[in-house]
This record gives structure tokens, sequence and C-alpha cells, in this order.
């Protein structure tokens, strides 16, 4: 029987930490230049903004005393622009490294993008059957993996982030993963299909304001591509039946 490795999200979502504060950093996505957080101590997180997996470990960081405050630095920072942003990096450089010491960076992580191929295409499903299939699966625990299924990091995170299009994995939380479909689905994409009375309804039930990522992790539990959910979001959008309060938030027009 496998020994499952407890990692600081999984305590964060256990309630390990109430009572007491959590540490978080807020830091940049080197793609689409929106900041985010994540809990001190996590190494990777999905943007929430563009799908990008960030090394937290290589990012210029800022240290905050819980989520909250760090929820706030990072809509005053995506707001404003980032130079009140370094100059809470500089102010936070001692903690960070308190929090996070610097730690050598495999050769393997520098890899350039590798051909995808069926036989690692294959092995990589097998690692998300065997750790993300009943339950989600951290990013950090993905990656710690990727050499003994001889898997390059990069080429794992553009893939992980081509499943979840087709719907095959999904992300419940920013730094974790869970496959969505029954072992050897991976190979066929999964149809376009229309759901947006569904979307309006669970707006309705759970809104008034609903995470974008949350409307997608919801229907990928159904099976529902995210091709399928963003498709029929654009018609909702041009339709004016939703608009985004936020660039990662949905709302009813009411």
């Amino acid at each position: 029987m496998r020994k499952r490795v407890i990692w600081p999200s999984d305590r964060l979502q256990s309630g390990e930490h109430m009572g007491r504060t959590q540490p978080y950093f807020v830091f940049m996505c080197p793609r689409c230049r929106h900041f985010t957080l994540a809990p001190a101590g996590q190494k990777r997180r999905r943007c929430s903004y563009c799908g990008k997996i960030i090394d937290i470990r290589r990012a210029a960081k800022a240290v905050f005393d819980d989520a909250s405050s760090a929820s706030a630095a990072v809509r005053e920072y995506n707001a404003r622009g980032s130079d009140e942003f370094y100059r809470a990096v500089e102010r936070s450089r001692e903690r960070v490294l308190a929090l996070l010491p610097d730690e050598r960076v495999d050769i393997e992580e520098m890899t350039q993008d590798a051909p995808v191929t069926t036989g690692k295409r294959r092995r990589l499903m097998q690692l998300l059957e065997r750790e993300a299939c009943d339950t989600a699966c951290p990013l950090d625990r993905i990656a710690e993996l990727c050499p003994e299924y001889q898997l390059d990091w990069e080429w794992v995170e553009q893939l992980l982030n081509r499943l979840a299009n087709d719907g095959i994995v999904f992300f419940p939380h920013p730094w974790s993963v869970k496959l969505t479909a029954p072992p050897g689905a991976d190979s066929k994409p999964q149809r376009t299909v229309d759901v947006k009375d569904e979307i309006v309804g669970l707006l309705r039930q759970h809104g008034p304001v609903m995470l974008l990522e949350d409307v997608v992790a919801h229907f990928a539990e159904r099976g529902v591509s995210r091709e399928s959910v963003e498709e029929s979001l654009k018609q909702l959008l041009w339709d004016g039946v939703v608009y985004q309060p936020l660039t990662d938030r949905l709302a009813l027009v009411e």
C-alpha cells in the first residue's frame, strides 16, 4: 500500500492550519503578466488567467501573512501595475529566503520542449492514473515523479493544459490536477457541446459571481470539455446574458 505524501495544499484544504495563519506568496505570471498567489511552500501553481503553470521558485515573490492580505495585494497589483509589487518583493526578501530556501534546480527541468510521442503520452497517463485518479494530485508531486516516468516537466505542463482543454483532466485548485476520464480515454478529444443553459443555471444557483475556473471544473467533472464551456460562454457574453466583472470571474446580467 502506497504511503500518501502530505503537501502544503493538502494541509491547507484539510484545515490543519486552522487557528494559525498560513503565509502566502504573491508573484507574477511570466506569460500574461497577471499577479496571483499560492501558499508558502508550494512550488507550482496554474495561472487562472492564461493556464501557464508557474514555477514559483524562479519567480520574484512578495510574502503576506495570510490568504486575505495576499488576495487584496493581488487585486491591487493587477489594477495598478507592478511598481508596488517590486517594492514589496524587496521588503520580503529575507522572509522569502526563510520560507523557501534556495534549491538546486535539476538540469532536466531546464530541458527544452520535446516532441509529443505516443510512448511519452502513455507514460503520463499512467502517472495520472496512479496519482490523480481518485483524488487531486499536487503539481509538485507530478513534477517530482517525471524522472521516474522519463518525462520532461516542460512537456508535461503543455500536455496537461491540452488534456484540460479536452476535458480529460481538470484543476480543482490552481496547484493540483485530477483525472476525469477513465483509463485509456486520452486518445480522442471530446466533441463540443452546447452548455449555455446549464451555465446560466449554475450561476443562478451559486452566484451572484463565480470564478471562471470553478465553472470549468464543475463541467469537467461531468465530462464536458473546457472548449465546450468557453464556446458557450462566448455566446452568452455576446448575447449579453453574462458579463465578467473581473477577467477571471463571471456573473449574470440581472
